[in-house]
């Protein structure tokens, strides 16, 4: 049992890896749109559109279902202070999985509409959601 839930946390960690680098991609290439003009701004919204469908849903789907498996192996862990915390800091990370997603579907209407200095943000704060789920994760400090 030890080695089938080791196999599952190591893919749930790579669903994570996956999930994020797509996001963090799409936001380097969301900060370029602005300074991009004719059909290169059409290709780096294309090419976010498709990085979002193929690696972002993808990975987003992979740490979603492999999680629940976790906690079902595991219940007690729903009781842990620092799994809620964890909780919630997923709850934000999927705020901007779809916030990504309706600025691309927006952005291919409205181009113009977007500034380096969101997207940038943007990736800095999912950098750090990374980080602050991975501590909790692996030090389980509460």
């Amino acid at each position: 049992m030890y080695a089938l839930r080791g196999s599952i946390l190591a893919l749930h960690i790579f669903g994570i890896v996956y999930w994020i680098g797509g996001l963090l991609m799409i936001a380097s290439l969301l900060a370029r749109v602005p300074d991009e003009v004719g059909l290169p701004k059409e290709r780096f919204l294309g090419v976010a559109r498709r990085l979002f469908e193929t690696t972002s849903n993808v990975g987003a789907a992979i740490t979603i279902a492999l999680g629940l498996v976790l906690i079902l192996t595991n219940p007690p862990v729903l009781r842990q202070g620092w799994f809620h915390l964890k909780l919630l800091l997923v709850a934000i990370l999927l705020f901007y999985h779809v916030r990504f997603y309706r600025r691309i579907i927006f952005l291919e209407d409205h181009p113009s509409e977007s500034t380096r200095r969101e997207y940038s943000v943007i990736h800095g704060l999912v950098s750090l959601l990374l980080i602050a789920i991975l501590m909790l994760a692996v030090m389980k400090p509460f």
